[in-house]
């Protein structure tokens, strides 16, 4: 089965003192890259998620951002006595100093930093981590699930193109049972050419022979056949395929390309251009499988 690489899902846990959103995102990758953002409290639970991504994801970068809020009604807050009377007199002696009598305004002293400050309580790792399981859990489903729905439109593409490029095997099969006789025949005709009634007519069908066999592109088509049948065996496959995709891809540009190199048919040359245009489209997609 075809995944794709690319993603996103959220989710979200609460108890009755915290919830925990996690997003999950990922885009191509050649390996599984996995980066996390999260509060400080969190970061000890930082292997344990990636771990738990790594089960499930081999390939792709993963972005996971994980937030935690409390869900108390109010916040808590704290009052520095000491220093906002420390700051009070040091703005009275300055007033002071300055031969000023107007009082020192109590805003002022209230919104220095470190005098009011908002109580925050670092949870326990370990205390947080099935809140952020769940959330993980609910999360990777989801990302997973929309991993196999495009990879299925992926399936699809791919089924279409090879099926293309069996028809266009058929087609150059058929016109390269041609190619031996009609290389001989040029090559004696040329040898004709140049030396006349010189020329041994056993050795000119040597030769002749020995071109044609270099211009045979059986192989090539019995293997570019092979790749075609194992590409298709790979996308049905339940395991993540896109490397090994991407190495028949490249074999059946190679067989293509060899082809091309060896046809002496204009007609032929235009179906191995079109097959090869179809291999091009094939790895543009590959990069978009697990």
């Amino acid at each position: 089965m075809i995944t794709s690489m690319t993603a996103f899902a959220r989710a979200e846990q609460s108890s009755s003192e915290l919830c925990a959103s996690l997003e999950i995102r990922s885009v191509n990758h050649r390996f599984c890259e996995i980066s996390i953002r999260m509060p400080r409290a969190c970061l000890p639970l930082e292997e344990r998620i990636k771990g738990v991504i790594r089960e499930k994801v081999t390939r792709g970068r993963v972005e996971v951002t994980l937030d935690l809020k409390s869900v108390a009604g109010e916040a808590a807050y704290c009052v520095n006595t000491e220093l906002g009377m420390a700051y009070h007199q040091a703005l009275a002696d300055l007033r002071d100093a300055l031969g000023l009598t107007d009082p020192v305004p109590f805003s002022l002293v209230a919104r220095q930093e470190g005098v009011i400050s908002k109580e925050v309580s670092q949870p326990d790792p370990e205390a947080i981590w099935p809140l952020v399981a769940g959330a993980l859990d609910e999360a990777l489903e989801s990302f997973l699930r929309m991993r196999r729905v495009e990879g299925q439109a992926l399936e699809r593409d791919f089924t279409e193109r090879l099926d293309l490029l069996a028809r266009y095997l058929d087609d150059v099969e058929a016109r390269a049972g041609e190619v031996p006789a009609r290389v001989r025949e040029k090559y004696a005709q040329r040898i004709a050419a140049l030396a006349g009634d010189a020329a041994d007519p056993a050795r000119v069908a040597q030769e002749a022979a020995f071109f044609a066999d270099k211009a045979d592109i059986t192989e090539e088509i019995v293997r570019a056949r092979s790749h075609v049948v194992q590409f298709l065996f790979l996308v049905e496959s339940p395991e993540a395929a896109g490397r090994s995709l991407n190495f028949l891809a490249q074999e059946m540009l190679r067989e293509f390309s060899t082809m091309g190199a060896k046809s002496v048919d204009a007609d032929m040359s235009h179906v191995v251009v079109a097959a090869k245009t179809e291999v091009e489209k094939l790895r543009e997609q590959i990069a978009n499988v697990e």
